[in-house]
């Protein structure tokens, strides 16, 4: 017996649906906690295990990249960029979620930074090693730290590039203090600490992601990195400040205000009752013929 199946044209339609759906949920979830969390309000822990795999189920499986349309690009880089930052800004509580790595495909891996072609997923924490005297295990804590800040850095970037025209205003500031951020956390993995040498790892920061971005991209990174101030003298005050120091706001409506400039999904559109491009009374017949 032969059992009826969709058109493939259908079928890859209705899997872009579904995953634009679930990367807009899944991306509302991670902003609001942890808007909520910073905010120090009560929020709920929601474990997005479910959310991910599915979504990587459906890009690695059903999908090919170059389907994907710019805005989906941009969510996805949305997503990665949002949960390893408030993973690491102890935003985000998870419940066996770590972050996790969702490009693929178009991205390929460099050295440098971790690759955002693989669906690893881990949380990066401070090494935990009882029998290790003390200096060495702050130097690893630092070190552990540097590589974080690093690869939140450079998914910040591909995220500016790959949102290209539809950047909204800030992103320049974010990537700033994220630079100072990267360097500051380097810094403190030298053993001493001349007065010099922030600036020495602010450009090694700024050196290593322009290379490790023109590794697999074209000249969009050299004219984006071109418009970030370089961070060179290390703040007077700078172990006085607030380890977040207004940075978790500033991403947050950063992020809140890109994804407002993208089409929301047509499952959402559906549910509002109106599809771009057709008024309601269009809408609501369409529903109605495809049993909505």
């Amino acid at each position: 017996m032969e059992f009826p199946t969709a058109d493939p044209d259908t079928q890859i339609e209705v899997n872009l649906m579904i995953l634009d759906y679930l990367l807009c949920i899944t991306i509302d979830l991670v902003l609001c906690h942890g808007a909520a969390k910073s905010e120090g309000q009560q929020s709920h822990n929601w474990d997005l295990s479910w959310n991910l795999n599915t979504i990587d189920t459906i890009r690695a499986v059903l999908l090919h990249p170059d389907l994907f349309s710019q805005d989906i690009h941009i969510k996805i880089h949305v997503l990665e960029f949002a949960q390893l930052f408030c993973d690491g800004h102890v935003l985000l509580e998870q419940s066996g979620a770590p972050a996790v790595e969702l490009s693929q495909g178009n991205y390929r891996s460099s050295e440098g930074a971790e690759s955002i072609g693989t669906d690893t997923r881990r949380r990066l924490s401070p090494l935990h090693r009882p029998h290790q005297d003390k200096e060495s295990h702050i130097t690893n804590c630092w070190t552990a730290a540097s590589n974080r800040s690093y690869n939140l850095l450079d998914k910040f970037v591909r995220l500016c590039l790959v949102s290209n025209n539809k950047l909204p205003e800030g992103h320049t500031d974010i990537a700033t203090e994220l630079i100072k951020q990267a360097a500051l956390n380097e810094y403190c993995t030298m053993g001493t600490q001349p007065r010099d040498g922030y600036s020495e790892c602010a450009h090694r920061v700024i050196g290593r992601l322009r290379e490790t971005l023109e590794h697999g991209s074209n000249q969009l990174s050299t004219e984006y990195l071109s418009y970030v101030r370089l961070p060179i003298d290390l703040p007077p005050d700078v172990w006085k400040m607030p380890r977040d120091n207004g940075i978790s706001r500033a991403v947050h409506c950063f992020l809140t205000d890109l994804m407002k400039m993208l089409d929301p999904p047509i499952l959402i559109q559906l549910e509002r009752g109106k599809l771009g491009g057709l008024s309601r009374e269009e809408t609501q017949k369409l529903r109605d013929k495809v049993g909505l």
